[in-house]
């Protein structure tokens, strides 16, 4: 639960660093960079290794990774990566229809 806490805040604390400065950290925007190339080029080896590299799920890459405006499923299926998408559609079904719900308790 607290581990869980910690990685909301920070979180919450890069997003509204990111969104402030309106810039990526670099690491993570080569990792972003190298999975939106390894997507439009369909090539779901290289991305299956760099998603393991910066242990990265697929699910995760599924539902935040964003390229060109485009969640990472429609830009494989906007550049005709027809291996890339197979591979991931399974994952982007799952987070169909997922609700979560979070209690907060005042202090």
């Amino acid at each position: 639960m607290n581990t869980k806490l910690i990685f909301a805040a920070v979180v919450f604390t890069l997003s509204a660093t990111a969104s402030a400065q309106n810039a990526m950290d670099p690491m993570i925007e080569n990792v972003v960079v190298e999975t939106c190339t390894h997507a439009q080029d369909d090539d779901r080896i290289s991305l299956n290794k760099t998603l393991k590299a910066n242990r990265l799920s697929k699910q995760r890459a599924v539902d935040k990774v964003v390229c060109n405006g485009k969640t990472l499923v429609n830009f494989a299926r906007s550049a005709k990566a027809d291996k890339v998408v197979a591979m991931l559609e399974p994952y982007e079904q799952r987070s169909k229809g997922k609700v979560s719900i979070s209690d907060i308790v005042a202090p």
